[in-house]
């Protein structure tokens, strides 16, 4: 089971990727730190390894830095993550690290497809290998709303069994179907549902599905609800030699050479909340418990993990002349919404948008500071679309978004800023 499992984990893997066409070259670093209490390894999304043996408390950390660059329709972006847990009891801790590109090509305004792959290892009480490759689409059918679809194998080494045990190694082909929503400013809907191509026929021989609820409050703290379904199914010959069923224990009395199935079922919810103090500092607290439910017994095995943790994140960014760095909104005292630009250049900057029925050259943004611009806007709850010009000479010209920003078409080959403004409670 455990390497049906890891398979399947791997195609969550696959997914973790850049979404957003970024419009220059850009870097990101994130370095995570956490501790709690869990009670079966496998809860940790780093390490695809069952091991309920112990209730121990734990401490991890983890490194992320994030390349990409794009030319508007081709974005390739590449990732490196480390990552260290060190249980205290008995067992030993887990280091690895997880490697990935990604390239991808919007087809059309809607459509885009991507390629992608990577390898990731991770020692402990085993050494473990993955190589994996996929090929998918999306497509974003309302500014609100997109669906997703992939394909991809990984291939699995693991070594560590004991002395003169030889590696076992698996191949894993999968497709993995998700949707995302945004039914209101304050609310994202997401699914998930991952199985082996194998199982297009039959996906309740082994699948992974989730549905997750995230709620954005206005002081920017999110807190996401994910609840899935997990479900397995192995095949075993049962025989004097195997010692009466699978290699992980018996099942009970069967004939002698009959074919016996074990079913596994996981119930997995999960509630993360993340608070930002700073900028690109943010505090986070995860809960999740497991329910698992096996045909080998009427028994319910309950696990679950609690942690808590610190993220840094930042981008460090070289300034180009006549380009714009970096921009931020936020939500004044007053109520008003200011926008900080990062800029290099002596030009004066304007923006315009609905808010003003687009009237040029738009409202001036002020110097506040070395290449930062900044303007407040009084904005009632609504979406909004908006350019930045630099006005030299008497001529207005629109600057290019960074890849951090919202955009949409803007029905001449360009590109508008979107901003979703709700004042809610």
């Amino acid at each position: 089971m455990r390497y049906l499992l890891t398979g399947i984990i791997m195609t969550t893997v696959m997914s973790m990727g850049n979404n957003a066409f970024s419009q220059r070259i850009g870097t990101d670093v994130f370095l995570s730190a956490e501790t709690g209490y869990v009670s079966n390894i496998y809860l940790n999304p780093y390490v695809p390894e069952w091991d309920r043996s112990l209730i121990s408390p734990f401490s991890s950390f983890s490194p992320v830095v994030q390349l990409r660059w794009a030319d508007g329709k081709n974005s390739v972006s590449a990732s490196g993550t480390g990552y260290f847990m060190r249980l205290f009891d008995e067992r030993d801790g887990w280091s690895g690290a997880y490697l990935a590109s990604m390239y991808r090509r919007r087809l059309t305004s809607s459509l885009s497809g991507r390629v992608s792959g990577g390898t990731n290892f991770f020692s402990g009480a085993r050494f473990n290998n993955i190589q994996w490759l996929q090929a998918g689409t999306e497509w974003a059918f309302s500014p609100f709303g997109k669906l997703e679809a992939h394909v991809g194998s990984a291939w699995q080494s693991v070594t560590g069994f004991g002395e003169g045990e030889d590696a076992v190694r698996s191949r894993n082909d999968s497709y993995r179907l998700g949707a995302e929503y945004w039914p209101g400013y304050r609310w994202r809907l997401q699914a998930q549902f991952f199985s082996g191509l194998g199982h297009i026929t039959s996906p309740g021989d082994g699948f992974v599905s989730s549905i997750s609820a995230t709620r954005f409050m206005q002081n920017r703290m999110a807190v996401t609800l994910r609840t899935g379904l997990e479900q397995y199914s192995q095949e075993f010959l049962m025989s004097p030699e195997n010692g009466g069923g699978p290699p992980f224990g018996g099942i009970g009395p069967a004939e002698d050479g009959s074919m016996v199935t074990l079913e596994d079922r996981f119930h997995r919810t999960t509630l993360t909340v993340s608070y930002p103090m700073l900028d690109n500092v943010s505090v986070t607290g995860t809960a999740t418990g497991l329910l698992w439910f096996s045909s080998e017994d009427d028994d319910v095995l309950t696990d679950f993990q609690i942690s808590a943790g610190l993220q840094v994140s930042f981008s460090p960014k070289r300034i180009r002349e006549g380009e714009i760095g970096s921009l931020e909104w936020n939500q004044r005292d007053s109520g008003e919404k200011a926008v900080t630009v990062r800029y290099r250049g002596d030009e004066r900057l304007y923006i315009t948008g609905d808010f003003n029925d687009w009237e040029l050259p738009g409202v001036p943004l002020q110097k506040t500071g070395r290449n930062r611009y900044r303007a407040e806007l009084e904005l009632p709850s609504g979406v909004y679309q908006y350019k930045i010009g630099v006005r030299d000479n008497g001529s207005l010209e629109w600057l290019a978004f960074p890849g951090e920003a919202a955009t949409v078409s803007d029905g001449f080959g360009g590109k508008n800023g979107r901003i979703i403004i709700d004042h809610g409670e």
